[in-house]
């Protein structure tokens, strides 16, 4: 299976721009759901995860948010396909790598997906541009509850919805944002602020989730409690959270702009200079280049479409200049054209 045509594809999510939480990048929630029927993916056998996989995709035929939705075998993916759903944040690294009868099931808009087999039976997440939590929760709620009147989840009246992990028993929810905080990275600010966040019982991960590295000031905050505590809890906690992070970031960039403009807007426009004529450039310098970009934006010092910043955080990873180009690469050949797609995209 080839993605090129997905890979050129701008995300529909990313093309909402919250003007009032500038450092919000996105909102995800997201449901773990198992079947009654069947073991959890770990213990069962291939053929009743393959029977799972199709139970799955029939029920989601019957629920219209999923009409037009494309359908896939992860089995049917090259490793590069499988990186390209990873970097679009569709699949996670472990449903990638899965030996299971697995699968995924995505919307046009790249908004609403699900992952099959992972750890659970299904992974479903919906992903809205800016800060937009409560309305997330309500649409995906609904998309849940249509979807539990064609299957049949594992439930306790005791412990909640069942799952393979015990941390997601119970609403079986992850609510998360994905900020953006240069204020924060220039200052040398994001390590405390991942602490505190720690501290108010949240979790924080870097730009591909757990177990990745913060890189070009982006950073995840997710809850860490499912059980005991409803759906609407989570959100509201994870919505204050989010809150008192984007308020401090704010404090610190009007702070950075009065303490030294000229200093601020010679990073801005070094950072522009600097991928507008690189000629190969790696994907953590580019990030980090716009970075400062994004900054100059939000600070009025620059004036590009951050709709093309959105653009180029995508585009620019491994697996998308591969299926952009159409050929493997190896490192030194991905800064080439990687440094050849931005000036595309930004000139």
């Amino acid at each position: 299976m080839k993605f090129t045509g997905l890979a050129k594809e701008n995300i529909g999510w990313l093309k909402t721009i919250d003007r009032e939480n500038s450092g919000v990048i996105s909102s995800r929630i997201r449901f773990a759901r198992n079947l009654k029927e069947y073991p959890f993916p770990g213990t069962a056998a291939q053929e009743e995860l393959t029977q799972c996989r199709e139970d799955l995709f029939s029920a989601c035929d019957k629920v219209p948010y999923f009409k037009g939705s494309r359908k896939i075998n992860m089995e049917d993916c090259s490793d590069i396909d499988k990186s390209l759903l990873v970097e679009r944040r569709i699949i996670s690294h472990e449903l990638a790598e899965s030996v299971y009868a697995a699968g995924v099931i995505i919307d046009e808009r790249e908004q609403l997906s699900i992952m099959i087999n992972e750890e659970d039976h299904l992974r479903m997440q919906l992903i809205a541009g800016g800060l937009d939590l409560e309305e997330t929760l309500k649409i995906i709620s609904r998309i849940e509850d249509k979807l539990s009147k064609e299957l049949d989840f594992a439930y306790s009246g005791k412990w909640g919805y069942l799952t393979a992990c015990p941390t997601n028993t119970g609403t079986g929810m992850r609510a998360s944002c994905q900020l953006h905080l240069p204020g924060l990275g220039m200052t040398n600010g994001v390590r405390g602020t991942m602490e505190n966040i720690n501290k108010m019982g949240m979790v924080v991960r870097g730009l591909y989730g757990e177990g990745t590295k913060v890189m070009g000031d982006m950073l995840q905050i997710s809850n860490q409690v499912t059980l005991g505590i409803s759906e609407q809890h989570i959100t509201d906690s994870l919505l204050r959270v989010v809150k008192q992070v984007s308020s401090r970031e704010e404090k610190i960039r009007r702070q950075i702009v009065m303490s030294d403009i000229s200093k601020i807007k010679d990073e801005v426009m070094r950072s522009r200079a600097v991928l507008s004529g690189a000629y190969k450039i790696s994907f953590e310098e580019t990030l980090n280049l716009i970075s400062n970009i994004r900054f100059g934006v939000y600070m009025n010092i620059i004036d590009i479409d951050i709709q093309k910043l959105n653009e180029l955080m995508i585009k620019v990873q491994r697996a998308h200049i591969q299926e952009i180009y159409d050929k493997k690469m190896n490192p030194g050949e991905r800064d080439i054209a990687r440094a050849e797609l931005v000036k595309k995209i930004i000139i």
